[in-house]
């Protein structure tokens, strides 16, 4: 294992891999970021993915040793032994000199306490997806922008709302009815009383007009049979 080989590996990880272990020391992540503009605000960058290096992130997926069994064409054990001690020398020189290259990948760097962060090659490419994106150059407006108001005169002989036909048909009024007030008890009892005095007086004069007509009905309804018997004899 040597610097160049790491690199190759890494690079091609973090295409597909959003975490890549770096034995005994953590791991590389890769963070999809959003488009940004300048400094300036003259120039929007399109969006990428940027890799930070985390020591907190210490489990091994072991994605580094397949990856170079596959390279060296061994098996996964004496891969894993070799990874080991290059590590081993990578993580000494680390804390003597500070900062290592990678090639076309990245410098890591250490500090006196040995925390340990990862700066990016500003050409490294880990986001197919974002192949053939160009930052895009924002122009400034020799003047301030002004903004028209549409008045409300303007608007008007734009459009003018044609009368309608069917608005001209004068529809038939309907008068409404009048509900009439319900009676009260008063006027209620005087109508039952007249009604019940026309009534008797109505019967008085058809008993006078038809008497002889009605005589046979009267005997019939106030004698018993002995009685009409006896009348008849009379």
């Amino acid at each position: 294992m040597d610097l160049i080989t790491l690199s190759k590996l890494l690079r091609e990880l973090l295409l597909t891999h959003d975490r890549v272990s770096l034995p005994g020391m953590g791991s590389f992540i890769a963070e999809l970021a959003p488009s940004v503009f300048s400094d300036r605000a003259l120039v929007i960058h399109p969006p990428f993915r940027r890799v930070l290096f985390r020591t907190s992130e210490v489990w091994n997926d072991e994605l580094l040793e397949n990856s170079y069994a596959i390279e060296i064409n061994t098996d996964f054990r004496t891969a894993k032994e070799k990874i080991q001690a290059f590590m081993k020398e990578f993580v000494n020189e680390l804390n003597i000199k500070k900062s290592i290259k990678i090639p076309d990948f990245g410098t890591m760097r250490a500090t006196d306490q040995r925390d340990y962060f990862f700066v990016a090659d500003k050409d490294l490419f880990i986001y197919p997806e974002a192949y053939g994106l160009e930052p895009i150059n924002v122009k400034l407006l020799n003047k301030p922008g002004r903004i028209e108001l549409l008045s409300y005169k303007e608007t008007n002989k734009l459009y003018q709302p044609q009368p309608d036909k069917e608005s001209k048909i004068k529809m038939p009024r309907i008068k409404a009815k009048k509900i009439k007030e319900p009676l009260s008890k008063s006027a209620k009892r005087t109508i039952l009383t007249f009604s019940v005095l026309s009534a008797i007086v109505a019967i008085i004069v058809l008993m006078v007009v038809f008497k002889d007509q009605l005589q046979p009905f009267w005997e019939w309804l106030l004698y018993s049979s002995d009685d009409r018997e006896l009348l008849k004899q009379l």
